[in-house]
């Protein structure tokens, strides 16, 4: 069991195609110094992430170099850390939408027609375009690129029914923290403003179960969302931890019953006003039993200092963490039974059943995914092929969801170890 949770949060990365990976990159230094940063933080917090968690805007332009680059990158920064790229949480932000994509007239006569929704009628047409065939795929093509990166964390979105991307984490007294990422980019395009953008009906179905406390994570904050209000209104009754992006102002919003962090931005433009890039850690400890029950959240805001050059804390009242401690619901896990997982469609759960050690039964599976995704389209396909994982149902489905229902074969055939055989054999 985890008794102290750490998780790594970033947001607004920006990898641009034409400036990674060069000699002119303005940000190779800062990014070398966020690693060195992570790295000495974890050391002296005195354990590795539970979780790397990227709030979106991984890309600059959603382009495909750019996510590779990025998995690449955030491999260095997981194994700097002490962590495994498996741990990386990803949702998506308009930067990772294709704007060219965005723009065509079927995408755009679709986007004007959710913008346009009288509030009582919206979740009907948000639904209803999710729901058929071609408009759902219009609406989420531009999202293409990231749905590849996004997949070998099994982070990838595909509507109606995985329009958001869930992972549990286990406290020490086998309660549940339930990460939550929510897409705010469906309706992104180059035409942008607050107020424009929409989370889809299935972000204000978080279900307040016994032994399971909530984190969500959303790029957009809610002034940018058109139904935004009653986001915010939803999340403050049931979710303890608000993770925020796009922005790249960090903010912390400590309440009595949650703790909302707008996070700072790990490359802003250098030409942004009060240029400030930075990161956080989070610490999270569930105290007490029964009736009396608190979750602890300490944030450690790591922000980037000039003069000299180096990433140090900001501070609240002299202290280097954000302190909250929220009191939560009674319980005690009860012998022989289970906590409640999420619904089948949207669970990267291996099954119903909490493991006994309090581990994710798909860490294994994450493991795998992340050097499968690293081989070719090719061979993939053979390996699929080879261990009969692939059904003619699949013929028409995007790449990322193919080698999803391969994952979720394999484990349900008990072909799991074989999978990770073909996949570190085809990888030598």
């Amino acid at each position: 069991m985890i008794q102290n949770m750490l998780l790594l949060h970033l947001s607004d990365i920006h990898f641009r195609a034409g400036q990674i990976g060069t000699a002119m990159d303005p940000n190779g230094h800062l990014r070398s110094e966020l690693l060195r940063d992570a790295q000495v933080q974890c050391q002296r917090i005195g354990r590795a992430p539970d979780a790397v968690l990227v709030s979106g805007d991984i890309a600059f332009a959603g382009a495909k170099a750019e996510f590779e680059y990025a998995t690449d990158w955030l491999k260095t920064l997981c194994g700097a850390c002490g962590t495994t790229l498996g741990s990386v949480f990803v949702i998506p932000g308009n930067h990772d939408v294709v704007r060219s994509v965005a723009s065509k007239p079927v995408v755009q006569s679709l986007h004007q027609s959710i913008k346009a929704a009288q509030p009582i009628a919206l979740n009907g047409i948000i639904s209803g375009l999710l729901s058929d065939e071609d408009a759902k795929s219009a609406l989420y093509e531009a999202l293409g690129p990231y749905n590849t990166f996004a997949g070998q964390f099994f982070c990838d979105l595909l509507p109606p029914e995985r329009t958001r991307a869930t992972r549990d984490l286990y406290f020490q007294d086998g309660s549940i923290l339930r990460m939550t990422g929510l897409n705010s980019a469906f309706v992104s395009s180059a035409s942008d403003t607050p107020g424009s953008l929409f989370v889809d009906p299935a972000s204000f179905q978080l279900e307040r179960l016994p032994g399971v406390e909530h984190l969500v994570l959303c790029h957009h904050p809610y002034s940018w969302l058109g139904n935004g209000k009653a986001l915010s209104d939803f999340l403050h009754d049931v979710a303890r931890v608000h993770l925020f992006g796009h922005e790249h102002t960090n903010r912390i919003l400590p309440a009595r019953d949650f703790v909302s962090v707008a996070a700072g931005a790990a490359h802003p433009d250098h030409e942004e006003p009060n240029w400030e890039p930075g990161y956080n850690l989070l610490e999270l400890e569930v105290e007490g039993v029964g009736t009396d029950r608190y979750l602890t959240v300490a944030v450690h805001v790591r922000v980037w200092q000039a003069n000299p050059g180096q990433f140090i804390a900001k501070q609240d009242r002299g202290a280097d963490a954000f302190q909250s401690r929220i009191a939560l619901s009674p319980w005690i896990k009860p012998e022989n039974t289970v906590v409640a997982q999420p619904a089948a469609a949207e669970s990267t759960q291996a099954d119903a059943a909490a493991p006994e050690e309090g581990a994710d039964p798909m860490d294994s599976l994450r493991d795998i995914s992340v050097r499968f995704f690293r081989l070719t389209v090719s061979q993939r396909s053979a390996i699929a092929g080879k261990l009969n994982l692939i059904e003619d149902e699949d013929a028409n489905q995007p790449d990322f969801e193919r080698s999803r229902r391969v994952f979720l074969r394999a484990r349900e055939r008990n072909l799991v170890e074989a999978l990770d055989r073909e996949v570190s054999a085809a990888g030598q």
